[in-house]
């Protein structure tokens, strides 16, 4: 590690800042993980690029798996977490990419005339949570709790989330205990991995007032930078108003605005050529 000079006081407080406080530490590494291109970092890498010991690195990374700021591969390389993807989505509000889902949403809605949605997976949770939606213009709507975590197996956007976990997590969810949302809700562990089954041939899910009485709902997984599911994009429709014959052109669109989000967060599409106006 260089050593500050005397003529930069504004390094030598950093440096100073660094050797000082573990929390400093932790979130240089998060950021050199962040502005790197590479998906996957190996402890000595990282030692070298911060300047500390591998053994420092280690402690680290083994910090911040433990709250999923980041995880580790099954090769023992290490990754930004979902629990890091989860926050990070969240306090979207300030930057663009917020605005670029916000448009997505809206085609989305705009397109099947009802209320679309945005949720994130939880990795420590095992839940999701609601964290952006776009109401539907009619007076008959469902609203969505957001900032509230719920449970995977009950309802679309959750079971689009949990068919595409790791099968360890999948299996371990299935076996329960699985509560009840509404009557309607799968509470059978053999009945649940078939339908996560189903979910990832079709590539989407749809359910019949299995998280709200009433409503009937259709998600797609959404992606992040490394291929792990990271969330789920979809639309709520009230029963009454549900025409099944539709259901085909409607996934489809729930498809497409998945595919969009997934390229805007994983980086490999830009907003203004991905967004048809």
């Amino acid at each position: 590690m260089m050593t500050p000079q005397p003529d930069d006081p504004q390094r030598a407080a950093v440096d100073e800042l660094r050797l000082r406080h573990p929390l400093a530490r932790g979130i240089e590494l998060l950021t050199l993980m962040v502005d790197s291109n590479q998906e996957l970092h190996g402890v000595r890498e990282l030692a070298g690029r911060l300047g500390v010991s591998p053994s420092t690195v280690h402690r680290l990374v083994t910090d911040l798996e433990r709250i999923g700021l980041v995880s580790r591969s099954p090769q023992g390389s290490y990754r930004l977490g979902l629990e890091f993807l989860r926050i990070a989505w969240t306090t979207t509000a300030r930057f663009p990419l917020h605005e670029v889902a916000g448009d997505t949403l809206r085609e989305l809605a705009g397109e099947s005339g009802e209320s679309s949605f945005f949720g994130v997976y939880g990795e420590r949770r095992r839940e999701m949570m609601f964290t952006l939606t776009v109401e539907s213009p009619h007076p008959l709507r469902y609203t969505l709790p957001e900032g509230t975590w719920l449970s995977l197996h009950a309802g679309a956007s959750g079971l689009a989330i949990l068919a595409f976990l790791p099968e360890e997590v999948r299996d371990e969810i299935a076996r329960g205990p699985l509560g009840a949302a509404t009557s309607r809700t799968l509470v059978d562990a053999e009945t649940l991995r078939q339908r996560l089954e189903k979910i990832r041939d079709e590539g989407y899910a749809i359910t019949h007032g299995e998280r709200i009485e009433g409503a009937i709902a259709i998600a797609a997984p959404v992606f992040g930078p490394a291929g792990a599911v990271v969330g789920a994009t979809g639309i709520t429709i009230p029963e009454a108003r549900f025409n099944a014959a539709h259901s085909s052109s409607l996934a489809a669109l729930v498809r497409a605005a998945a595919q969009q989000l997934t390229g805007y967060i994983s980086g490999t599409s830009k907003p203004h050529a991905a967004i048809v106006r």
